[in-house]
């Protein structure tokens, strides 16, 4: 097949059918990791691509796989792989969407849902399955789907699957596919982990890396406000009615805050949704395909939604605080200002976020400019211990919380917060909001734990390290009282 670069989709040599998919979906001209990878997927080439959210990377693998499925052939002929079930879902009405006049048949396969419906829907041969990992090896081991005539495999996000835990699944799922098959691997950043997976299961791979032809920081206006934390909700409804934004996000770090804030504005009268990960996986994804068609203009999450949700005209992405995690921040905003779209991410901090902003900005290594107030380092006594206080009485609300003491302080070990969140979160079914307060201390760091999490995690700290180094995790003796699991 002969490409150019000047070549629309509509000039490329693919099948009919697949380019009326592809127009429906408004696509005219292919975007960078697309013309990378297209030609190469089409000839039967392993690829490693390494490419940003909001790339258009769901297109560059679907696009060449759909061309060359066979449709009369009822049998699973590719499967993705992707991290999380919003990411799973998109994928698959992508792919849907794409292959629709060719008649391809597309399952989502996702966890918490109907086994028995899903297994009816597997034993009709799906063209293209597209499942995260535990979900889909559930199937293999209860022999409820057959994987012998696949040719396509996709592992989606593959740093984010890793930092998950789904590694050893993941080897387990790979070990059931056919040999001969073509394999690619996406992921925005390559860790060593990805690069032992590619030379695990790759066949001399090409590695394309990929730069946004427009950079974040070009397309996405970013900007922040110094507010004061106990006004930071009147604030905010000031600043929505200013902006009037076409469809926005909020993020935010705890689902306490998402159900708070979601109470309140409520009674602003917008008209306004809330995901985290204490509501169930139906309502969730009912929540936000009334984000996405409409029906809400404001969508309040955690970071549930900071990777795998396209949401179009996404106009703004709002920042509650600061996040935990330097990354986030970058996939929060990353949420806006996707392929050919600009958007606004708008961050509140408060005194008590100033040194983690500082921080999170020498990541960047770019500053993020004030639109307004003033931002002083966290210390004098102003509203700050009113906001402890509240802080204080919101954990308490929640009983299902456990301290865990590690054994690693800040003199014996230089343990930093940052890296027991990063060993934490890697523990297979804990994620940011299973995370409350961490405080490294001189010799001891302490963990708040929440909805029974700590269970897991002190299996796997049996052998987990952190930093490459082993510390004994136990559960505190001085919990407070009403608060503590046996």
């Amino acid at each position: 097949m002969e490409f150019s670069i000047d070549m629309k989709f509509k000039e490329y040599p693919l099948d009919n059918r697949i380019k009326r998919g592809i127009s429906d979906l408004g696509f005219i001209k292919p975007l960078e990791v697309q013309l990378e990878a297209v030609p190469k997927i089409l000839e039967g080439k392993d690829l490693i691509v390494q490419s940003q959210t909001g790339s258009g990377k769901t297109a560059a693998f679907g696009i060449p796989i759909c061309q060359q499925l066979d449709e009369t052939t009822e049998a699973v002929q590719a499967l993705i792989l992707t991290p999380t079930r919003e990411l799973t879902v998109q994928v698959s009405e992508e792919l849907a969407a794409i292959g629709r006049y060719k008649e391809l048949s597309v399952e989502a396969i996702v966890g918490k849902e109907s086994m028995q419906e899903q297994r009816r829907a597997l034993k009709q041969n799906p063209h293209i399955i597209v499942a995260t990992p535990g979900r889909i090896m559930d199937h293999i081991i209860n022999k409820n789907v057959k994987l012998d005539d696949v040719k396509y495999l996709v592992i989606d996000e593959a740093d984010e699957m890793l930092i998950m835990g789904f590694k050893e699944q993941l080897e387990a799922i790979i070990e059931k596919l056919p040999k001969e098959r073509v394999t690619l691997l996406f992921s925005a950043t390559m860790p060593e982990q990805v690069r032992y997976l590619s030379e695990l299961f790759m066949k001399s791979p090409e590695q394309i890396e990929v730069t946004a032809e427009v950079s974040t920081v070009e397309k996405i206006e970013q900007i922040y406000y110094a507010v004061d934390g106990l006004k930071k909700s009147k604030f905010l409804k000031q600043m929505l009615m200013r902006e009037d934004p076409r469809k926005a996000i909020i993020f935010l770090n705890t689902r306490e805050q998402v159900d708070t804030l979601y109470d309140e504005m409520k009674t602003w009268g917008y008209y306004v949704t809330a995901i985290h990960g204490g509501v169930e996986q139906k309502e969730r994804q009912q929540r936000i395909n009334n984000f996405k068609c409409g029906r809400a203009r404001i969508l309040l999450s955690t970071d549930l939604a900071s990777r795998g949700l396209h949401v179009h005209d996404l106009t703004h992405v709002i920042n509650y605080g600061v996040p935990f995690e330097n990354e986030q921040y970058v996939h929060r905003i990353g949420r806006t200002g996707r392929v050919d779209q600009n958007g606004i991410a708008i961050t509140l901090v408060t005194s008590r976020d100033a040194e983690r902003f500082e921080q999170l900005q020498a990541y960047l290594g770019y500053k993020i400019p004030c639109k307004g107030g003033h931002l002083t380092r966290r210390g004098k006594k102003t509203n700050e211990t009113v906001e402890k206080r509240q802080r204080f009485k919101s954990d308490s609300r929640r009983k299902d919380k456990v301290t865990l003491e590690i054994n690693a302080g800040r003199l014996n070990s230089m343990l930093r917060s940052k890296d027991v969140l990063s060993a934490l979160k890697s523990v297979s079914g804990v994620d940011q909001e299973h995370i409350g307060k961490i405080t490294v201390k001189d010799k001891t760091t302490t963990v708040e734990i929440y909805d029974g999490r700590e269970a897991p995690i002190l299996r796997a700290f049996k052998t987990k390290k952190i930093r490459n180094q082993a510390y004994r995790v136990r559960v505190q003796n001085n919990n407070t009282k009403g608060n503590r699991r046996q």
